[in-house]
């Protein structure tokens, strides 16, 4: 490739981030797709791997917020070939490549591949010359989040705790990050009967990113999710009703009827049916999410084997 490649590489790079930031999601693919291409073939020009990592970073992380884990998985594990064969990336690069395959892994079910690459991510970190406790903080925070999901309460605790107090030290306890944080030691509190605790983390959390983002964005539906499962653990089904309605309404408003993503929240409504008595709409929620989830995560993925155990019970 004649000398400027990599410039080029830098340019689509940055026309995808742009796009993505416009919601040009189909432009933002192709132009990290084509900066990933074009970094490979300047290999010859300094910082090129890092460059197409980066890309390819990008690339798995949009595949991965539409649902497509499979795509997502391709283009990341090629950036982990791309870290583990070229000589010079930096121990944050390949820190970031982990800890994105891993979060990917985490959706998908892929428990044990994840849980490797956080602690792989985690060793990167905590050993590199130029520590950056952000960072550290993340890879906390995603290792509480992956042990919450395979029901290990007790083991998500303390690395999710640890997260805040991180965050907290560096940013101020009323950074965007540390509510963010926060909000997700949460359910583990929740899970763990930590009920009070967790219910007022929680609020304080919703009106921190309603304040910041509006009414209708993700943090907002997750932590709306979450208060509704207090809710019901307090026997008040018609307010955890109501919440967990809230907080489908405005996943379907930003990822589509079909995002993955909806299916935990299908499933908590398919629960409050069956409790009060309406086994019909149960059946129906349970065999939406079932369809959502179906092909797109592994067999084994506890939300799908609960969603087949209850339907299987109801058929």
């Amino acid at each position: 490739m004649a000398a400027g490649g990599l410039a080029r590489a830098e340019t689509e790079l940055v026309r995808g981030v742009l796009a993505q930031d416009s919601d040009d999601g189909g432009l933002a693919r192709m132009m990290f797709q084509a900066a990933a291409a074009t970094a490979s073939q300047a290999r010859s020009e300094p910082d090129s791997a890092e460059l197409q990592v980066r890309a390819l970073i990008n690339l798995g992380a949009l595949r991965r917020t539409t649902g497509d884990y499979s795509h997502a998985e391709s283009a990341l594990r090629q950036a982990l070939r791309v870290v583990d064969d070229v000589a010079g990336v930096s121990a944050e690069a390949v820190a970031l490549v982990c800890n994105e395959l891993a979060v990917t892994f985490k959706y998908s079910g892929n428990f044990d591949e994840a849980a490797n690459l956080y602690n792989r991510a985690l060793t990167l970190l905590e050993n590199s010359p130029v520590r950056d406790d952000l960072e550290i903080a993340t890879i906390l925070h995603n290792i509480g989040g992956l042990a919450h999901a395979r029901g290990d309460y007790i083991t998500a605790e303390a690395p999710a705790r640890r997260a805040v107090q991180i965050r907290e030290q560096v940013l101020g306890s009323d950074h965007l990050a540390v509510a963010a944080d926060r909000a997700a030691l949460a359910p583990i509190l929740l899970e763990l009967g930590h009920l009070d605790e967790a219910d007022k983390i929680l609020r304080a959390a919703l009106g921190t990113f309603e304040n910041t983002y509006g009414p209708v964005h993700y943090e907002v539906a997750v932590t709306v999710h979450n208060l509704a499962a207090i809710a019901r653990k307090r026997g008040n089904l018609p307010e955890s009703e109501q919440l967990f309605r809230r907080s489908m309404t405005i996943k379907e408003a930003l990822l589509g009827a079909n995002h993955p993503d909806l299916a935990p929240t299908l499933a908590n409504l398919a629960l409050l049916r069956r409790l009060q008595d309406d086994p019909a709409t149960a059946r129906q929620l349970y065999e939406r999410a079932e369809g959502i989830l179906t092909g797109t995560v592994a067999d084994t993925h506890p939300t799908l084997a609960a969603i087949q155990k209850a339907l299987r019970t109801l058929r």
